[in-house]
Protein backbone atom coordinates (compact mmCIF):
# COMPACT_ATOMS: atom_id res chain seq x y z
CA UNK A 1 0.00 0.00 0.00
CA UNK A 2 1.50 3.19 -1.11
CA UNK A 3 2.63 5.56 2.07
CA UNK A 4 0.22 8.44 1.51
CA UNK A 5 -3.33 5.95 1.09
CA UNK A 6 -1.49 4.04 4.08
CA UNK A 7 -1.40 6.83 6.14
CA UNK A 8 -4.83 8.54 5.17
CA UNK A 9 -6.53 5.02 5.77
CA UNK A 10 -5.13 5.11 9.48
CA UNK A 11 -6.39 9.25 10.12
CA UNK A 12 -9.92 8.27 8.73
CA UNK A 13 -10.52 6.08 11.60
CA UNK A 14 -8.44 7.95 14.97
CA UNK A 15 -11.28 9.41 16.89
CA UNK A 16 -11.31 12.87 18.47
CA UNK A 17 -9.24 13.36 21.59
CA UNK A 18 -11.20 14.30 24.91
CA UNK A 19 -11.57 17.95 25.55
CA UNK A 20 -10.28 19.39 28.29
CA UNK A 21 -12.08 22.58 29.91
CA UNK A 22 -10.57 25.92 29.01
CA UNK A 23 -9.19 26.15 32.49
CA UNK A 24 -7.21 23.03 32.66
CA UNK A 25 -5.55 23.59 29.44
CA UNK A 26 -1.71 22.44 29.72
CA UNK A 27 0.76 22.37 27.18
CA UNK A 28 0.27 18.94 26.58
CA UNK A 29 -3.16 18.73 25.99
CA UNK A 30 -2.79 21.84 23.40
CA UNK A 31 -0.32 19.30 21.70
CA UNK A 32 -2.52 16.55 20.99
CA UNK A 33 -5.32 18.99 19.96
CA UNK A 34 -3.10 20.48 17.75
CA UNK A 35 -2.01 16.86 16.32
CA UNK A 36 -5.07 15.83 15.96
CA UNK A 37 -6.39 18.62 14.05
CA UNK A 38 -2.86 18.41 11.60
CA UNK A 39 -1.94 14.92 11.68
CA UNK A 40 -5.70 13.45 11.44
CA UNK A 41 -8.69 15.90 10.34
CA UNK A 42 -6.55 17.96 7.97
CA UNK A 43 -5.61 15.19 5.69
CA UNK A 44 -9.20 14.09 5.67
CA UNK A 45 -10.53 17.25 4.40
CA UNK A 46 -7.26 18.06 1.97
CA UNK A 47 -8.14 14.87 0.33
CA UNK A 48 -12.04 15.12 0.36
CA UNK A 49 -13.11 18.84 1.13
CA UNK A 50 -15.44 19.87 4.30
CA UNK A 51 -17.78 16.63 3.85
CA UNK A 52 -15.00 14.31 5.20
CA UNK A 53 -15.24 15.57 8.75
CA UNK A 54 -17.63 13.38 11.02
CA UNK A 55 -20.38 15.85 12.85
CA UNK A 56 -19.16 15.05 16.19
CA UNK A 57 -15.50 16.30 14.85
CA UNK A 58 -16.85 19.31 13.56
CA UNK A 59 -18.65 19.75 17.03
CA UNK A 60 -15.65 19.10 19.32
CA UNK A 61 -13.53 20.94 17.51
CA UNK A 62 -15.97 23.99 17.17
CA UNK A 63 -15.95 23.71 21.04
CA UNK A 64 -11.78 23.68 21.54
CA UNK A 65 -11.62 26.87 19.20
CA UNK A 66 -14.44 28.54 21.26
CA UNK A 67 -12.97 27.51 24.44
CA UNK A 68 -9.17 28.91 23.33
CA UNK A 69 -10.58 32.74 21.84
CA UNK A 70 -12.14 32.58 25.46
CA UNK A 71 -8.65 31.53 27.20
CA UNK A 72 -5.29 33.93 27.67
CA UNK A 73 -2.81 31.37 26.00
CA UNK A 74 0.81 31.90 26.44
CA UNK A 75 2.80 32.52 23.66
CA UNK A 76 5.25 29.60 25.28
CA UNK A 77 2.23 26.79 25.40
CA UNK A 78 1.23 28.02 21.57
CA UNK A 79 4.60 27.38 20.26
CA UNK A 80 5.03 24.10 22.28
CA UNK A 81 1.59 23.00 21.25
CA UNK A 82 2.05 24.50 17.93
CA UNK A 83 -1.20 25.28 17.84
CA UNK A 84 -0.45 28.10 15.25
CA UNK A 85 0.34 26.04 12.70
CA UNK A 86 -3.15 23.64 13.49
CA UNK A 87 -4.74 27.15 12.91
CA UNK A 88 -2.65 27.75 9.27
CA UNK A 89 -3.74 24.46 8.54
CA UNK A 90 -7.29 25.44 9.01
CA UNK A 91 -7.16 28.83 7.07
CA UNK A 92 -3.98 29.02 5.10
CA UNK A 93 -4.38 29.05 1.28
CA UNK A 94 -6.44 26.72 -0.81
CA UNK A 95 -7.70 25.18 2.54
CA UNK A 96 -11.10 23.05 2.43
CA UNK A 97 -12.04 23.54 5.70
CA UNK A 98 -15.61 24.43 6.58
CA UNK A 99 -15.89 28.45 6.67
CA UNK A 100 -17.07 28.69 10.01
CA UNK A 101 -14.10 27.13 11.15
CA UNK A 102 -11.52 29.27 8.89
CA UNK A 103 -13.53 32.30 10.38
CA UNK A 104 -12.56 31.22 13.98
CA UNK A 105 -8.88 30.30 12.98
CA UNK A 106 -8.72 33.34 11.14
CA UNK A 107 -9.87 35.02 14.23
CA UNK A 108 -7.55 33.23 16.31
CA UNK A 109 -4.38 34.09 14.25
CA UNK A 110 -5.08 37.79 14.59
CA UNK A 111 -5.26 37.92 17.89
CA UNK A 112 -1.97 36.25 18.82
CA UNK A 113 -0.11 38.39 16.22
CA UNK A 114 -1.49 41.14 17.70
CA UNK A 115 -0.24 40.10 21.02
CA UNK A 116 2.79 38.48 19.50
CA UNK A 117 4.62 39.16 16.25
CA UNK A 118 4.05 37.29 13.04
CA UNK A 119 3.35 34.00 13.07
CA UNK A 120 6.33 33.81 10.61
CA UNK A 121 9.27 35.16 13.27
CA UNK A 122 8.31 32.45 16.30
CA UNK A 123 10.20 29.50 15.28
CA UNK A 124 10.67 26.44 16.32
CA UNK A 125 11.10 25.43 20.16
CA UNK A 126 13.42 22.98 20.29
CA UNK A 127 16.80 23.68 22.63
CA UNK A 128 14.97 26.11 24.82
CA UNK A 129 12.30 25.40 27.95
CA UNK A 130 9.97 23.22 26.68
CA UNK A 131 11.84 21.90 23.34
CA UNK A 132 11.97 18.36 22.79
CA UNK A 133 15.96 18.71 23.27
CA UNK A 134 15.84 21.53 25.90
CA UNK A 135 18.37 19.55 28.58
CA UNK A 136 19.76 17.26 26.67
CA UNK A 137 22.08 19.34 24.36
CA UNK A 138 22.30 22.73 23.12
CA UNK A 139 22.69 23.76 19.70
CA UNK A 140 26.38 23.99 19.21
CA UNK A 141 26.59 20.10 20.24
CA UNK A 142 26.51 19.87 16.50
CA UNK A 143 29.18 16.76 16.48
CA UNK A 144 28.19 13.32 18.24
CA UNK A 145 32.01 13.37 19.32
CA UNK A 146 31.33 16.07 21.15
CA UNK A 147 28.32 15.42 22.10
CA UNK A 148 29.21 11.85 23.78
CA UNK A 149 32.79 14.01 25.36
CA UNK A 150 30.05 16.38 27.19
CA UNK A 151 27.72 13.17 28.25
CA UNK A 152 30.79 11.23 29.57
CA UNK A 153 32.27 14.05 31.42
CA UNK A 154 28.35 15.06 33.26
CA UNK A 155 28.35 13.91 36.83
CA UNK A 156 24.62 12.89 35.89
CA UNK A 157 25.72 10.86 33.04
CA UNK A 158 24.22 7.65 32.77
CA UNK A 159 25.01 6.25 29.34
CA UNK A 160 25.92 2.28 29.16
CA UNK A 161 25.56 0.44 26.44
CA UNK A 162 24.91 -2.51 28.41
CA UNK A 163 21.62 -1.41 29.45
CA UNK A 164 20.57 -1.93 26.33
CA UNK A 165 22.02 -5.52 26.09
CA UNK A 166 18.77 -7.07 27.08
CA UNK A 167 16.32 -9.19 25.92
CA UNK A 168 12.69 -7.61 25.38
CA UNK A 169 10.86 -4.66 25.34
CA UNK A 170 12.76 -3.08 28.05
CA UNK A 171 10.49 -0.06 29.15
CA UNK A 172 10.23 1.16 25.63
CA UNK A 173 6.66 1.66 23.71
CA UNK A 174 6.45 0.25 19.76
CA UNK A 175 6.22 3.96 18.42
CA UNK A 176 9.09 5.41 20.49
CA UNK A 177 10.36 8.16 18.56
CA UNK A 178 13.72 10.06 18.66
CA UNK A 179 15.09 13.10 16.46
CA UNK A 180 18.28 10.29 15.59
CA UNK A 181 20.14 7.43 16.89
CA UNK A 182 22.60 9.07 19.15
CA UNK A 183 19.32 10.23 21.36
CA UNK A 184 18.03 6.52 20.95
CA UNK A 185 21.39 5.46 22.56
CA UNK A 186 21.43 7.86 25.34
CA UNK A 187 18.08 6.26 26.19
CA UNK A 188 18.91 2.52 26.14
CA UNK A 189 17.22 1.37 23.50
CA UNK A 190 20.72 0.24 21.14
CA UNK A 191 24.14 0.23 22.06
CA UNK A 192 25.45 2.53 19.63
CA UNK A 193 25.58 6.52 18.81
CA UNK A 194 26.28 5.51 15.12
CA UNK A 195 23.80 6.56 12.30
CA UNK A 196 25.05 3.45 10.29
CA UNK A 197 22.42 0.98 11.93
CA UNK A 198 23.46 -2.49 12.93
CA UNK A 199 22.69 -4.98 15.71
CA UNK A 200 22.62 -4.69 19.07
CA UNK A 201 24.30 -7.97 20.59
CA UNK A 202 26.44 -9.88 23.21
CA UNK A 203 27.91 -13.33 23.45
CA UNK A 204 24.60 -14.59 24.37
CA UNK A 205 22.08 -13.32 21.95
CA UNK A 206 20.70 -10.28 19.87
CA UNK A 207 18.58 -7.84 21.56
CA UNK A 208 18.24 -4.82 18.94
CA UNK A 209 18.89 -3.82 15.48
CA UNK A 210 18.59 -0.16 13.85
CA UNK A 211 17.23 -0.62 9.88
CA UNK A 212 19.12 1.83 7.61
CA UNK A 213 19.70 2.10 3.66
CA UNK A 214 18.98 -1.21 1.73
CA UNK A 215 18.84 -3.22 4.41
CA UNK A 216 14.98 -4.34 4.12
CA UNK A 217 14.36 -6.11 1.08
CA UNK A 218 11.09 -5.13 -0.66
CA UNK A 219 8.78 -6.12 2.22
CA UNK A 220 4.85 -5.33 1.12
CA UNK A 221 3.95 -5.61 5.11
CA UNK A 222 5.39 -3.87 8.04
CA UNK A 223 5.00 -6.70 10.38
CA UNK A 224 7.31 -9.34 8.41
CA UNK A 225 10.36 -8.23 6.58
CA UNK A 226 14.17 -9.67 5.51
CA UNK A 227 16.95 -8.00 6.96
CA UNK A 228 19.90 -7.66 5.32
CA UNK A 229 22.66 -7.58 7.49
CA UNK A 230 26.21 -6.07 7.08
CA UNK A 231 29.07 -7.80 6.75
CA UNK A 232 31.30 -6.52 8.84
CA UNK A 233 28.58 -7.15 11.91
CA UNK A 234 29.10 -9.83 14.06
CA UNK A 235 25.34 -9.46 15.50
CA UNK A 236 24.39 -11.43 12.64
CA UNK A 237 25.69 -14.65 14.14
CA UNK A 238 23.73 -13.78 17.44
CA UNK A 239 20.93 -12.88 15.30
CA UNK A 240 20.55 -16.17 13.70
CA UNK A 241 21.82 -18.62 16.31
CA UNK A 242 21.00 -22.08 15.96
CA UNK A 243 20.43 -22.20 19.52
CA UNK A 244 16.67 -21.36 20.78
CA UNK A 245 17.68 -20.47 24.15
CA UNK A 246 19.48 -17.51 22.52
CA UNK A 247 17.01 -16.02 20.42
CA UNK A 248 15.25 -13.30 21.78
CA UNK A 249 12.52 -11.30 20.79
CA UNK A 250 14.11 -8.67 18.89
CA UNK A 251 13.89 -4.49 19.10
CA UNK A 252 13.25 -3.50 15.59
CA UNK A 253 14.10 0.30 14.92
CA UNK A 254 13.67 1.85 11.72
CA UNK A 255 15.56 4.98 10.30
CA UNK A 256 14.31 7.64 8.04
CA UNK A 257 17.44 6.56 6.22
CA UNK A 258 15.80 3.25 5.16
CA UNK A 259 14.19 2.22 1.83
CA UNK A 260 10.73 1.46 2.90
CA UNK A 261 7.19 1.99 2.61
CA UNK A 262 7.44 1.72 6.72
CA UNK A 263 10.25 4.08 6.98
CA UNK A 264 9.68 6.96 8.90
CA UNK A 265 9.61 10.23 7.50
CA UNK A 266 12.49 11.63 10.08
CA UNK A 267 14.36 10.24 12.56
CA UNK A 268 14.58 7.15 14.34
CA UNK A 269 11.29 4.59 15.12
CA UNK A 270 10.92 1.61 17.33
CA UNK A 271 8.47 -0.70 15.81
CA UNK A 272 8.32 -3.22 18.25
CA UNK A 273 9.59 -6.78 19.46
CA UNK A 274 10.15 -9.45 15.98
CA UNK A 275 10.99 -12.95 16.26
CA UNK A 276 13.78 -14.71 13.73
CA UNK A 277 11.64 -17.13 11.29
CA UNK A 278 14.73 -17.86 9.41
CA UNK A 279 17.41 -16.76 7.45
CA UNK A 280 19.76 -17.50 4.41
CA UNK A 281 23.43 -16.71 3.32
CA UNK A 282 24.30 -15.21 -0.35
CA UNK A 283 27.09 -13.65 -1.77
CA UNK A 284 26.97 -10.44 -2.66
CA UNK A 285 27.81 -10.04 -6.24
CA UNK A 286 29.27 -6.49 -5.96
CA UNK A 287 31.37 -6.82 -2.85
CA UNK A 288 32.06 -11.10 -3.28
CA UNK A 289 31.49 -10.81 0.63
CA UNK A 290 28.63 -13.11 2.47
CA UNK A 291 25.97 -11.63 3.23
CA UNK A 292 22.96 -13.00 5.63
CA UNK A 293 19.42 -12.46 5.09
CA UNK A 294 17.53 -12.91 8.15
CA UNK A 295 13.54 -13.49 7.65
CA UNK A 296 11.43 -11.23 11.02
CA UNK A 297 8.10 -11.49 11.90
CA UNK A 298 6.59 -8.78 14.25
CA UNK A 299 5.11 -10.48 17.33
CA UNK A 300 1.47 -10.39 17.71
CA UNK A 301 0.92 -9.27 20.87
CA UNK A 302 2.49 -6.13 20.01
CA UNK A 303 0.71 -2.34 19.41
CA UNK A 304 -1.15 -1.83 16.27
CA UNK A 305 0.87 -1.13 13.87
CA UNK A 306 -1.23 1.36 12.43
CA UNK A 307 -0.83 3.09 15.23
CA UNK A 308 2.96 3.00 14.76
CA UNK A 309 3.11 4.12 11.85
CA UNK A 310 1.54 7.63 12.99
CA UNK A 311 4.71 8.40 14.03
CA UNK A 312 6.44 11.18 13.89
CA UNK A 313 3.48 13.61 13.92
CA UNK A 314 4.20 16.74 12.59
CA UNK A 315 5.81 18.34 15.50
CA UNK A 316 8.25 15.86 15.40
CA UNK A 317 9.37 16.23 11.42
CA UNK A 318 9.31 19.81 12.17
CA UNK A 319 11.97 19.25 15.01
CA UNK A 320 13.90 17.32 13.01
CA UNK A 321 13.91 19.72 10.20
CA UNK A 322 15.39 22.62 12.83
CA UNK A 323 17.62 19.40 14.30
CA UNK A 324 19.24 19.18 10.64
CA UNK A 325 18.97 23.13 9.75
CA UNK A 326 20.72 24.26 13.09
CA UNK A 327 23.36 21.54 12.96
CA UNK A 328 24.31 22.42 9.11
CA UNK A 329 24.65 26.01 9.92
CA UNK A 330 26.54 25.64 13.41
CA UNK A 331 28.74 22.45 11.89
CA UNK A 332 30.16 24.89 9.08
CA UNK A 333 31.16 27.91 11.41
CA UNK A 334 32.41 25.47 13.91
CA UNK A 335 34.28 23.78 11.43
CA UNK A 336 35.93 26.94 10.16
CA UNK A 337 36.70 28.30 13.55
CA UNK A 338 38.64 25.34 14.55
CA UNK A 339 40.53 25.06 11.24
CA UNK A 340 41.69 28.67 11.69
CA UNK A 341 42.58 28.48 15.26
CA UNK A 342 44.56 24.47 14.40
CA UNK A 343 42.16 23.06 17.36
CA UNK A 344 41.96 18.75 16.98
CA UNK A 345 38.64 17.33 17.38
CA UNK A 346 38.01 14.89 20.15
CA UNK A 347 37.10 11.48 18.85
CA UNK A 348 35.13 8.92 20.99
CA UNK A 349 36.33 5.32 20.80
CA UNK A 350 33.69 1.97 20.73
CA UNK A 351 35.05 1.85 24.36
CA UNK A 352 33.96 5.39 25.23
CA UNK A 353 37.46 7.16 25.97
CA UNK A 354 38.44 10.31 24.34
CA UNK A 355 40.90 10.54 22.22
CA UNK A 356 41.93 13.88 19.85
CA UNK A 357 41.19 13.22 15.91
Amino acid sequence: MPVAVRRAAVAEHTSSPPLPSSSIFTPQSLLQQSRWIRDDLDPQVARNGPNALRSDDLLVLDQFLRKIQASKLTLDDIRYSRLHLAMLSISGLATRWPNKLIERADKLRADWEALYGPLKTWGTPLYEKGGRLNGLCKAEDVHNEMLLAKWLKSKSAKINPLSSRKSGSIGFTAGDWWISPIFAFKDGIIDSPSSEGGITADSKGAYALLMIDDEELGSLSPTTFTYRTKPQDNGRYRLTSATIGSRHPIRVLRSHTLRSFWAPKAGVRYDGLHKVVGWSIITDKATKQMVYQVQLERLPSEPSMDVVLRRPYSDEVEDYGEYKRLRHVLREQQEEAARGAGIARLVVNPDFVLTDA
